[in-house]
């Protein structure tokens, strides 16, 4: 029996070859756009999966509230905390802290000389992060490696960098040309889901002679990205509540002192990468949003509901021509569950066929999409039992849902009526046709609208005006080796040889450049103010040239003078006078502050201007004239000829830096490089998006071909009686475009809701357009009836005398 419903499935498949070409088709894309998207999401959700206690683990957060409004939320903790949470509260079994620092690394090597890299993945740290995290060592003792001053731990990239074949243990290698280290481990280099990512791991007790024993208890530095190792079972709410309790009356002095107060959040490791990105967050660039997430995992599965209600719509279009096979089949006592299973067989098969397409169009786009979606998904996936198991349930699912209500409907014919020629229309089942059509075309509209607002969100953030200049600016990473004042003698040095570079119109030097997070950070308060109403003040440290360097403005007061003591004088910016609780900008010139230990006059105030993207507020900023040293050196060009300028400054680099690798970087590329997230999710957005819509076309195209049939010989009573074939087109859209018109309707308002509330995420953002939704709808519109037009066309077209002649 099974034999005989399969043979004739084949049958029907090769008598109606586009109508299976359009249903296998349909499915496919379905399943293959489902499977790309649910195989990106489950990456995404697997960040830090792969740490055995990745259940157990938290990273210790830090909010500041000051004057009773939430100044900041930072990723990195002060030091104290992973201490204090250790030793009060047994439900914490370890703690590890990790301080992010860079620096130029150098290795003398009797083969090939001098190697040197600048490096920005470096964490000081200590034993307990082997202990936390599946850090797995390949050479070293992990209790050991780093324990005492100047150790370190590199990764095996890092090893075969470095050391090619030579075994790195127990080699020196030089941080700055003034600290050297002892490699004392080698581990394997992290996976790429991993928020935390680094190539060397500097012993914790390093950090101590640099900045003194008593920093491991302190409660006002917060550089430490601090995680905590938990008990297996522990409710970290309620920890969290006792946590909360402990700080409230063990820092409840201090608090009061400053009229402030610190909040420690514990955050699951593995809701770090989808979560909100906060402050000195590690890599934030490479941070997804679960926001994101949502919305492509909702696309899938649309795309793949509308995969299936096009192949209802199609089947169901054709049950028609199948009628009379019904009929005989009964009356020559075929059952009706014969039937359905007949039906359900050839569904089987369609679904079949269309998911080993699918399957091997995943492995064919599998590069493409990795490259799309700016992660490296592991290839390894498509062999994983999930994959196997998901492509399995879709099909499954497919054939039985979208197969099951076509066979009902081919299978309840009744034989007297078909072998007549008089099949009964079900009023229920058109409804549920249309019905079907209308949610495609909903989906569609707010799919387009929501791709369209994406768009231009990026493209606002992209091109507004920053207030400060990016363009035409290269950007060389400041030396590590030299610090102080021979850092600004050769800095002079180098930028008088600079200038003489063709193509070169300004430098500065500065400790940030725009687009880059600012880490340097001290509590700041007018002058005689108790020391309580302190806010914090981040710093950049900026020589003479900057301000005119940047085309930054000056509202009020003066710039830095060369000649003059700068370390006695500060400038802020506007957003950091209103901090400041300076009637206007004009008020704080002449204003002294304290920071820190440095008592210092408000010389000038700049005004606003976006450091990082616009997806953040604009920081209170303060400026320190810091001539002494430079951790971006920012050239001004004047000329697109960028290999020259390049190829001139590395000379003049070489001379007075010599030893130190010249890193460059475009300021504007830089700076854009904080929306490559936003632009990846709004190209996979459209691109599924114009799939959507595709493939909701086939399935109107199906209901076309379903109506066009069922008035063939009405549309030969019309024409014998004079209608044109325009009037019979028209007659047959209308009803087609009603369905489109109705879809706007509801499309409009639930595309706004669900923009407006993405919208309400970015500081800075769009206000949407009503016209939008009116374009888009328009845009259906003429998707729709280019759809159904070739099939109304050719009906208007028939000769009626074809249709007519056996009535």
């Amino acid at each position: 029996m099974i034999k005989n419903y399969l043979t004739i499935a084949i049958r029907s498949f090769l008598k109606h070859k586009s109508f299976t070409f359009l249903n296998i088709a349909g499915l496919s894309l379905g399943m293959v756009a489902s499977l790309l998207i649910l195989q990106y999401v489950k990456y995404e959700r697997s960040y830090d999966a792969f740490h055995s206690k990745a259940q157990d683990i938290y990273r210790v957060n830090y909010n500041q509230w000051q004057n009773g409004k939430l100044r900041f939320e930072c990723a990195a903790a002060v030091q104290a905390v992973g201490p204090a949470l250790k030793n009060n509260f047994p439900e914490v079994l370890r703690f590890t802290r990790f301080f992010p620092t860079s620096g130029i690394m150098s290795y003398n090597s009797p083969a090939h000389g001098v190697v040197s890299f600048r490096e920005e993945k470096m964490q000081i740290t200590d034993s307990s992060s082997f202990e936390v995290f599946d850090i797995h060592l390949v050479e070293g003792d992990k209790m050991q490696a780093l324990t005492g001053p100047n150790k370190v731990v590199i990764s095996t990239n890092a090893a075969k960098r470095y050391f090619g074949n030579e075994n790195p243990i127990t080699k020196t290698i030089s941080w700055d040309g003034n600290r050297n280290l002892e490699v004392t481990g080698v581990f394997e280099s992290l996976p790429q889901n991993s928020h935390l990512k680094f190539d060397f791991m500097i012993s914790y007790g390093t950090l101590f002679k640099m900045a003194g024993r008593e920093a491991e208890t302190a409660w006002g530095w917060y550089d430490f990205n601090t995680y905590v190792l938990l008990q297996h079972g522990t409710d970290h709410k309620a920890l969290q509540a006792k946590w909360d309790q402990w700080l409230a009356k063990a820092r409840a002095e201090d608090w009061k002192k400053y009229n402030g107060k610190q909040e420690f959040p514990l955050q699951p490791l593995l809701d770090i990468h989808l979560g909100k990105v906060l402050l000195q967050e590690s890599q934030p660039d490479e941070r997804g949003t679960a926001d994101s997430v949502y919305a492509l995992t909702a696309i899938a599965f649309f795309i793949l509901i509308i995969a299936w209600v096009n192949y209802i719509n199609l089947a169901t279009a054709k049950s028609f021509e199948r009628a009379n096979e019904v009929g005989v089949r009964k009356v020559m006592g075929a059952q009706k569950n014969q039937l359905m299973k007949q039906f359900l067989s050839e569904a089987f098969l369609i679904n079949l066929l269309a998911a080993s397409i699918s399957v091997l169009a995943v492995r064919l786009l599998w590069p493409s999409f990795s490259n799309l979606s700016g992660r490296a998904i592991p290839l390894a996936y498509l062999g994983q039992s999930s994959f196997w198991v998901l492509v399995a349930g879709l099909f499954l699912v497919g054939t039985v849902l979208a197969g099951f209500y076509p066979a009902i409907v081919l299978s309840s014919f009744k034989p007297v009526s078909v072998l007549k020629g008089k099949v009964m229309h079900n009023p229920q089942g058109n409804f549920l046709r249309k019905g079907l059509v209308v949610f495609q075309f909903v989906t569609s509209v707010v799919l387009i609208s929501g791709s369209v607002i994406v768009y231009q969100q990026l493209q606002f953030m992209r091109n507004q005006d920053l207030g400060v200049n990016i363009n035409q600016t290269l950007v060389l990473k400041g030396p590590g080796v030299v610090v102080d004042s021979l850092f600004r003698n050769a800095f002079e040095g180098l930028k008088a040889d600079a200038m003489r570079v063709p193509g070169v119109k300004n430098i500065t030097g500065s400790s940030n450049v725009p687009g880059d997070e600012i880490f340097w950070a001290n509590g700041i308060r007018k002058l005689g103010e108790p020391e309580g109403s302190h806010i914090s003040g981040y710093i950049v440290g900026m020589d003479h040239d900057y301000v005119n360097a940047f085309n930054l403005k000056i509202i009020e007061g003066r710039n830095y003078d060369p000649t003059s003591n700068g370390k006695k004088s500060v400038i802020i910016n506007r957003a950091m006078a209103s901090a400041l609780d300076y009637k206007d900008p004009k008020s704080a010139i002449g204003e002294k502050v304290t920071q820190g230990r440095d008592t210092m006059e408000i010389i000038g105030v700049l005004e606003n201007y976006h450091q990082m993207s616009l997806k953040e507020q604009v920081t209170p900023l303060v400026y320190r004239y810091t001539p002494q040293f430079a951790s971006f050196i920012s050239f001004k060009l004047e000329t697109q000829n960028y290999q020259q300028v390049l190829a001139g400054l590395q000379k003049v680099w070489d001379t007075h830096f010599p030893g130190n690798p010249m890193d460059y970087f475009f300021l504007d590329q830089f700076f854009n490089r904080q929306y490559d997230g936003d632009k990846r999710f709004g190209q996979i957005f459209s691109g599924f998006t114009l799939l959507a819509i595709f493939v909701s076309c086939l399935g109107l195209f199906g209901l076309a071909s379903f109506m066009t049939l069922q008035r063939t010989k009405e549309i030969g009573i019309r024409k014998a009686l004079g209608s044109t074939s325009a009037q019979v087109v028209f007659l047959l859209s209308k009803g087609f475009i009603q369905l489109v018109l109705i879809a706007n309707l509801i499309a409009w308002p639930l595309a706004w809701y669900i923009m407006d509330s993405w919208l309400e995420a970015f500081p800075y953002r769009i206000t949407i357009n009503p016209v939008l939704f009116l374009l888009a709808g328009l845009g259906v519109v003429i998707i729709a009836f280019a759809s159904v037009g070739l099939q109304t066309f050719k009906a208007a077209r028939l000769n009626p005398a074809l249709t007519l002649k056996n009535e």
